[in-house]
């Protein structure tokens, strides 16, 4: 029988709820890697299919066997694996296939609606007693007529843009690959280059991964190009923006604010300037966790191993 080892840090709910959908014939091995990392390498020595639900896989774990044929990500990302390690082995790596793009799409949609509304600092002084602080009637917008600008339309800028559409907003994006007119004209979407998107947008929203040609993609040239009046909004990957260069153009109110789900460094840091900026909106890496996306990547992850072991070549590979 064959054997999948989902390696994991999630809670037993959780974890009930992706190896429920585990097909007949495979084997579901739990590798929790909140217990012994020898225990662990014993359990996965026989595995052929490596499933990870999170962000950290030990390399003792890729290492335990040489029979594995794929590694089945459950995450959009894949910046935190030993690429090189996973390279000399030659394992081939599938992403989730767009399956946590809903959740990551309506997180993101979530933060530019807060920023526009100044949600998180009325519901304070609301909770404070200072009625109607600090809304002005200058300092609140709506999406109407507005540009949002995405950044990469992979699974989840194309849903990202889908829930655009009804608040009447413009939406441009700049992708690597351009979307035929046909599909263009569906989403009601418009290309432009990369300059222009950070020039024109009001919104810029950022759905691209993070590999070695989009590190600190987003730098000084491209946050000086950006209206005083914009915001930026991040559920990607922190290190795809100059994170100093943006902090200073915050403190110094050279664009109106950001909402980033992301950071160079996770947990962020407690002394992080970011944590004191009334004009930045946080959240703790959280716009793909949510309950409904587990179903929907456990699907996926496991079609993908029963299609691998069918003959069929993993659908969504990513390029290490």
């Amino acid at each position: 029988m064959t054997k999948v080892a989902l390696v994991h840090s999630v809670s037993p709910e959780i974890y009930d709820e992706i190896a429920l959908y585990s097909p007949e014939g495979l084997t579901t091995i739990n590798i929790d890697l909140k217990k012994s990392l020898n225990t662990n390498n014993a359990l996965v020595k026989d595995a052929e299919f490596i499933m990870l639900c999170g962000n950290v896989i030990p390399d003792e774990i890729i290492k335990a066997t040489d029979k594995v044929r794929l590694i089945q990500l459950l995450s959009a990302g894949w910046d935190f694996l030993n690429i090189p390690l996973v390279q000399e082995l030659n394992i081939p790596v599938a992403n989730n296939g767009g399956a946590n793009s809903w959740a990551v799409a309506d997180h993101t949609l979530m933060l530019i609606l807060s920023s526009y509304h100044r949600l998180i600092e009325v519901d304070k002084a609301t909770r404070a007693g200072k009625w109607g602080y600090p809304l002005d009637g200058t300092n609140v917008f709506e999406l109407a007529n507005k540009k949002v600008g995405l950044l990469g339309l992979g699974n989840i800028g194309r849903q990202v843009a889908k829930r655009l559409l009804p608040f009447d907003a413009h939406i441009q994006y700049c992708d690597l690959m351009r979307l035929s007119s046909k599909d263009e004209h569906a989403l009601s979407i418009n290309y432009v280059g990369l300059e222009t998107l950070f020039s024109t947008s009001d919104i810029i929203s950022i759905h691209i991964p993070l590999v070695d040609s989009t590190y600190q993609l987003v730098d000084k040239k491209l946050i000086d190009l950006m209206k005083p009046s914009s915001i930026i909004v991040n559920t990607s990957r922190g290190s795809i923006i100059n994170e100093s260069y943006l902090i200073d153009t915050l403190r110094n109110r050279r664009i109106s604010g950001a909402a980033l789900d992301v950071f160079e460094q996770e947990p962020i840091e407690k002394d992080n300037p970011l944590l004191l900026m009334e004009n930045v909106i946080i959240t703790p890496h959280s716009a793909g966790n949510n309950w409904d996306a587990w179903s929907r990547r456990a699907k996926f992850g496991y079609s993908n191993i029963q299609n691998v072991i069918n003959g069929g070549e993993p659908l969504s590979l990513v390029h290490l």
